[in-house]
């Protein structure tokens, strides 16, 4: 292998990809209609409760209604949203602050989300966390 065309070729990967991500960039935003549109495809029988949108616009929570003991999360990566469902199993911890909640998650690809959110929003959101881990805490206490 020569060294010198290798290195010739990840120098012209990185200025094509340097050009490309300036020629088009992404601008988009997650809104309700694009969260529900794609956990509607990720998960079909999902019946969509409230949908919070952080600040940055990368990132959602949204309660369901079904399937239950489920909170859907949808991230905005590059130009495509990626969904999952989160259960009792995949949240470890919840902190809140004045501005932001982070979500501390048992999963080594996505560990730590940070939520920031307005006041208003971040007090729903925290009382939609509250009752959904308060409720699994519960039903492990029983």
């Amino acid at each position: 292998m020569d060294l010198g065309l290798t290195l010739g070729s990840l120098v012209a990967i990185v200025i094509l990809a340097f050009l490309a991500s300036k020629m088009f960039p992404n601008r988009g935003r997650l809104d309700d209609d694009r969260v529900s549109r794609n956990l509607m495809r990720y998960e079909p029988d999902a019946d969509i409760g409230d949908i919070f949108i952080d600040a940055t616009g990368k990132f959602a929570l949204v309660a369901l209604k079904s399937p239950a003991e489920n909170l859907g999360l949808v991230r905005l990566l590059g130009d495509r949203a990626v969904c999952r469902l989160l259960t009792d199993a995949d949240i470890r911890s919840v902190f809140k602050d004045h501005a932001r909640i982070t979500l501390v998650l048992n999963d080594f690809t996505q560990p730590e989300i940070t939520l920031t959110m307005s006041n208003d929003t971040l007090k729903s959101v925290a009382d939609l966390l509250e009752a959904f881990t308060n409720k699994l805490e519960s039903a492990h206490a029983a």
